[in-house]
């Protein structure tokens, strides 16, 4: 464990990655997927109207606004690229010269491809190899112009140096994967949930690993000349000069280098992942450039280990009485939720979605496939036995999926195999003796003309029209469906008790009123993981007791739940 100085961040501006690059990257890819998507000729980026629908689509507040001020999103533009390094799209980066005078390549018809199979490996793989899927592509550039030095991270505030000479000197030494891979190693280390001092973890690394970054010995360039080792780093009195040299000999030269690294590290990969969260200095910089000692504090949290240890879990899925499915997951579970999106709708997203079940969809879905099982489907997915009056509704939702859906302008036709007159109106033969026919008046007057004697029968919504009983027809009539009425009916009774479920705040609460429902000895049922207390209705006299004690110490509010 690293010990580093704790830091108050009262006075310092806290931020958090409000984005989910994991959610967003599917959403990306779902949208090329259901459209073609064709980038600028000149710039080769997505054109203002695709970055606005994607910015619409994604979970950065600031994406739809930046957008509309600038034509383009950071954020947008940040998930594309993914995109791109997991191979989940591809379209052409190089371009072609229009001419020996184009000092720049232009991109003639250049749209975004969706790659469907290695999307479905990624969505198909577990959230842990998800994880390292895209903690290795966003660690993987090893351009140093295009390394924290130089660019700032796409939730990021700090500038970089000057990229004057950035491909020369001491960088092409620099391994930023290896680099980038032992900060994250040392940042596991830190103790999770508190905030550390920012200039702390900069005297450690100088104290104890000062050649993190620049190695000890520095090979020569290709003229065999040994490089400065600060040759190549700048400051300046305004933000892009480069006026100001670091010598190496200065007592101060590592934290105005590896120290402004270390910073614009800390607002790279570790929180664009939501690894940590930063705090920064709420003055206005008064100094040369680029910054140095903004970025004050960090916090780890334990995703980071997870994630570095491939230990995060798979999804919890639960279902409710109330047809509610609640999908519990670190991270956005793709696969999952393409799974239940076709017979749900959202409720609400976050580290635990809520999805509820629709009749209409899943009897929609099971149109669609008649192999479906949703009851064995979620049985699966939950890992344990449904609700039973869910389980009861979905067997009554997979027969209504059943039922004949006639649509306004068509019709059945009931008759010989050989029928020319119909054959003009025939759109499907559905058996030898039967067809679904367009234009039915037509075909009517057309039969009638043809003395065929033809019968129409319009049926209800909810049930068919009996027909004649001298009729000839392969269907069912209504005296073979009828079933003889007992003469006596036989007495069921039906025993019912209705339950409440109390969904509380947080787990402090839970486990108060758990303690003080069990000192007057009243039968509840906890799940600790869903923050929720169930009782029956018998008991609601002892509960509300418990809940009016608490507004001693609380504002309680009781809101029933549609």
């Amino acid at each position: 464990m690293v010990e580093l100085t704790p830091i108050d961040v009262g006075d310092l501006d806290v931020f958090s990655n409000p984005g989910d690059p994991r959610r967003d990257l599917h959403v990306f890819v779902g949208y090329v997927q259901e459209r073609e998507v064709k980038r600028a000729h000149r710039t080769n980026m997505l054109s203002k109207s695709d970055s606005l629908r994607l910015a619409r689509l994604m979970t950065d507040p600031g994406a739809v606004e930046g957008v509309k001020e600038t034509g383009g999103s950071a954020w947008v533009d940040f998930i594309d690229e993914l995109a791109l390094k997991l191979g989940l799209v591809q379209y052409d980066t190089k371009g072609v010269y229009a001419g020996y005078s184009s000092a720049e390549p232009s991109f003639p018809e250049n749209y975004v491809q969706f790659n469907e199979a290695k999307y479905l490996q990624f969505r198909r793989s577990s959230l842990a190899a998800q994880e390292r899927a895209l903690l290795d592509a966003l660690i993987g550039e090893r351009d140093g112009c295009q390394s924290e030095f130089y660019t700032t991270s796409v939730q990021g505030r700090l500038g970089g140096f000057a990229s004057w000479g950035c491909a020369t000197g001491v960088m092409p030494a620099l391994d930023f994967v290896a680099i980038r891979r032992f900060l994250l190693n040392l940042l596991q280390s830190c103790a999770p949930g508190v905030w550390h001092s920012t200039a702390s973890l900069v005297q450690y690394l100088k104290a104890h690993q000062p050649y993190f970054l620049i190695p000890q010995t520095i090979p020569a360039d290709r003229w065999g000349r040994a490089p400065s080792r600060y040759g190549n780093f700048h400051e300046s009195q305004d933000t892009w000069g480069h006026e100001i040299d670091i010598l190496d000999a200065a007592r101060d030269a590592f934290e105005r280098v590896e120290g402004r690294y270390v910073e614009r590290f800390l607002e790279g990969v570790p929180l664009t992942l939501g690894y940590v969260d930063v705090a920064y200095a709420r003055q206005a910089y008064q100094g040369v450039y680029p910054a140095i000692g903004q970025l004050r504090a960090f916090r780890v949290n334990g995703r980071l280990q997870r994630a570095l240890v491939g230990s995060i879990p798979a999804p919890r899925v639960t279902v409710q009485p109330n047809f509610e499915v609640y999908v519990e997951s670190e991270c956005y579970p793709a696969d999952l939720l393409a799974q239940l999106t076709p017979l749900t709708e959202v409720v609400s997203e976050g580290l635990t979605t809520v999805l509820r079940l629709q009749k209409e969809r899943v009897a929609a879905q099971l149109a669609q496939d008649e192999g479906l099982d949703v009851a064995a489907l979620l049985t699966r997915l939950t890992g344990q036995e449904l609700p039973q009056n869910v389980a009861w509704d979905l067997a009554a939702w997979s027969r209504h999926a059943e039922k004949f859906t006639l649509y306004r302008g068509f019709a059945l036709l009931e008759g010989d195999e050989d029928l020319p007159a119909a054959d003009p109106f025939t759109v499907e033969r559905i058996s030898p003796a039967v067809r679904l026919v367009h234009s039915p008046d037509q075909l009517l007057a057309r039969l009638e003309s043809a003395e065929l004697v033809p019968l129409r029968v319009q049926h209800g919504a909810a049930a068919t029209s009996p027909l004649p009983a001298l009729a000839r027809t392969m269907f069912p009539q209504q005296s073979v469906l009828a079933k003889p009425q007992p003469r006596e009916k036989e007495l069921v009774v039906l025993r019912r008790h209705t339950s409440v479920t109390l969904h509380v705040p947080n787990g402090k609460m839970l486990e108060r009123l758990r303690r003080a429902l069990l000192e007057i000895r009243c039968p509840v049922e906890v799940n600790k993981d869903l923050y929720t207390i169930t009782y029956t209705g018998r008991y609601e006299p002892q509960v509300m007791q418990v809940i009016k004690a608490l507004e001693k110490t609380y504002r309680v509010q009781v809101e029933d739940i549609e």
